[in-house]
């Protein structure tokens, strides 16, 4: 991270404190690359606001900072109505006190090294100054600060530290005889309050399980699954990342017509035509998995959901680790996930706590979690877009200390 990268370079704070503000800093980033290249990105760190003495307590909401540096061809005013239109279409209010919270802020703090004084536009941004969170966060990706100004990144405040990649798919089984957590979420007030945590942590989808599909298990029925699942969609309904793991159609229906659901994960790959269809029309993401070995059924799974309209980029292949397969299947599917890859698709590396596990490690599977972060850490190294994990804490943990060293 503290490699330099060359003295002529644009660097933007963005900033969020309003709504999903994971997903918010994902979408600007994701908008600012038609006309920006980004080239590095620091850390996030969650601080408090910074509010006037008269501020309504409803502003008084922690924000997730960042920078952001590269390079475009737009000059620096050009650059600015650019970034004004994305926050506009983001939806802020452009009218709205400067002091309240905000979908997206997004700020040019320096234009490889220009000096402009505006009304419109003032770089080096004059707060750098005053922020000392901006300090530390500039001269993580190697801003040389002006002299000016009178800096001490150790006074930063950090609440907590995150990172935007890899993308974490959190897991809630409100089954009472999990493999992993023993039934530990099954009671509605302790999955809440675990959605809650995860969604705190970073989770970019919390996926929630109300079918066993460990080894050996019985299979409850459509109704039964949805009761499970009703009152803790409708307590959380404020939290916009959920997501349900279920192979039936009715469940899927009942999940997105009224809870509007936009993350599928089904293990079974039996979805009628006209669920598939559903999910196509409300443009949510489905994950399939890969069934046996047979990687090139994975693959014309894929495009039998694309002639049924679902988007490219909302199918997620899944390797299927665990399912059915031997622990030398499994290793052998782990070590060759490239092959899945390269096939296009988003990819689902569902891998968190499994037996195969087992091969290499004594613990039990509530206990795995050490195991699996190294083999987290190999799946990025493979370029794989999700993680479907248990501890999203600690793998957050993991991932910043590993950004804050690159």
């Amino acid at each position: 991270m503290f490699a330099l990268i060359g003295s002529e370079m644009i660097y933007l704070a963005l900033g969020s404190n309003l709504g999903n503000r994971f997903e918010n800093l994902r979408t600007a980033i994701a908008q600012l690359s038609e006309f920006f290249d980004c080239r590095k990105s620091s850390l996030v760190i969650e601080t408090d606001a910074i509010l006037p003495s008269d501020a309504s307590n409803d502003w008084n909401r922690p924000y997730l900072n960042m920078i952001i540096c590269g390079n475009s061809t737009l000059d620096p005013f050009s650059l600015l109505e650019c970034i004004k239109n994305i926050e506009k279409q983001m939806g802020r209010d452009p009218n709205a006190s400067s002091w309240s919270p905000r979908i997206i802020d997004i700020d040019i703090i320096d234009y490889n090294n220009e000096v402009v004084d505006t009304e419109q536009l003032s770089v080096p941004h004059k707060e750098i100054k005053n922020r000392d969170f901006l300090q530390y966060l500039l001269e993580s990706v190697a801003y040389k600060i002006p002299k000016n100004i009178k800096c001490d990144t150790n006074r930063y405040g950090a609440l907590n530290y995150f990172v935007l990649s890899p993308k974490l798919v959190g897991v809630v089984n409100v089954t009472p005889d999990s493999f992993s957590d023993g039934g530990k979420y099954f009671y509605q007030d302790a999955a809440v309050i675990r959605i809650t945590d995860l969604y705190n942590e970073g989770a970019c989808i919390i996926e929630l399980g109300a079918q066993s599909t460990r080894p050996g298990y019985e299979e409850i029925s459509p109704s039964e699954e949805i009761a499970r699942l009703s009152e803790i969609l409708e307590r959380t309904k404020n939290i916009d990342c959920l997501g349900i793991d279920s192979y039936f159609d009715s469940v899927i229906e009942y999940a997105i017509k009224t809870h509007n659901i936009r993350w599928i994960n089904d293990i079974k790959s039996q979805l009628s035509a006209d669920t598939i269809k559903l999910i196509a029309d409300n443009n949510a993401k489905l994950v399939v998995m890969l069934q046996g070995m047979d990687v090139a059924w994975l693959e014309n799974r894929a495009r039998y959901l694309q002639n049924l309209g679902i988007k490219k980029e909302n199918i997620l292949l899944d390797p299927g680790i665990g399912f059915a397969k031997s622990r030398r299947e499994n290793i052998e599917i782990i070590k060759n996930i490239s092959r899945i890859k390269s096939m296009g698709y988003n990819v689902l590396f569902a891998h968190s706590r499994k037996s195969f596990i087992s091969g290499f490690s004594n613990t039990v599977a509530a206990d795995r979690d050490i195991e699996t972060i190294a083999v987290s850490n190999f799946a990025v190294q493979k370029k794989m877009d999700y993680l479907r994990v248990h501890n999203i804490r600690d793998h957050m943990k993991f991932f910043v200390a590993s950004g804050a060293l690159e």
